[in-house]
């Protein structure tokens, strides 16, 4: 059940997903500083975990790029507490071209522990990781990995499918977003399925539909097991993702 996490975050399969794509137009001006939105997950009818993404007010440097720094944890509650999961990734993103320059994530499932930085150069193409050793109590170094341009981590990710202006396309267009994963690359088509009205618990609103075409997995339960809905307004946020899974299905939802 800790996938929820990673459904929400649509890194689909992979503990680290990283997004390049360079011919998307992206609505910056979607990004507010200050917005907090909260979100449930379910396992079929129960009630597994909550998570939340914060935009800070300020604007941060690092090195010569203006950022926004975005944060995005969850954490599982109730019955899931057997599963114990409290992650938090957070990210400075370019305030222009919403590209990553730095990147942390604290991460706490069970016994498992990890706190990594990542420091990418764009100049070079490079993404530099260091891993916390809790014997010298010093980020050493794990490994630096050749990206594509316009590199993104999880969390910039994440809000560029909130960026894509969805009003300009039609039922059957095909979005591509190109992946990386340590040392390989791949692509995941993301298909726009038109606009549907989204029954919340006391309002109905307005959402683009998308599906992503997944890469096969031992995960998700078929290549179209999970459905996105965004709403059709100018902040575009996610209000829902549904996943069919071979454990049951699970839904991540807006609280409102």
């Amino acid at each position: 059940m800790k996938h929820w996490l990673y459904i929400f975050l649509l890194i689909f399969t992979f503990p680290i997903f990283i997004f390049s794509q360079t011919k998307l137009k992206l609505n910056s001006e979607r990004v507010i500083p200050g917005e907090t939105l909260h979100y449930s997950a379910y396992w079929e009818f129960f009630n597994i975990g909550s998570a939340s993404t914060v935009i800070d007010h300020k604007i941060y440097r690092i090195g010569s790029n203006i950022c926004y720094k975005i944060e995005v944890q969850g954490q599982t509650n109730g019955l899931a507490k057997l599963f114990y999961v409290r992650d938090k990734w957070t990210a400075y993103i370019d305030t222009v071209s919403i590209t990553t320059h730095r990147s942390h994530r604290s991460i706490r499932e069970g016994k498992y522990e990890l706190d990594e930085i990542a420091y990418f150069d764009h100049l070079k193409k490079k993404a530099t990781v260091k891993v916390f050793d809790k014997k010298t109590k010093k980020y050493e170094l794990k490994k630096v990995y050749d990206t594509p341009e316009n590199i993104r981590d999880v969390v910039a990710g994440f809000m560029v499918v909130r960026l894509i202006d969805l009003s300009r396309y039609s039922i059957g267009d095909t979005i591509p977003i190109n992946g990386f994963y340590e040392d390989e690359g791949y692509k995941i088509n993301v298909i726009y399925k038109g606009i549907e009205n989204l029954n919340l618990k006391s309002s109905i609103i307005r959402c683009h539909k998308l599906k992503p075409v997944l890469p096969k997995n031992k995960v998700f339960d078929g290549q179209n097991s999970i459905d996105i809905w965004l709403s059709a307004d100018k902040s575009q946020s996610i209000i829902r993702i549904k996943a069919k899974m071979f454990v049951g299905n699970i839904v991540v939802e807006l609280k409102e």
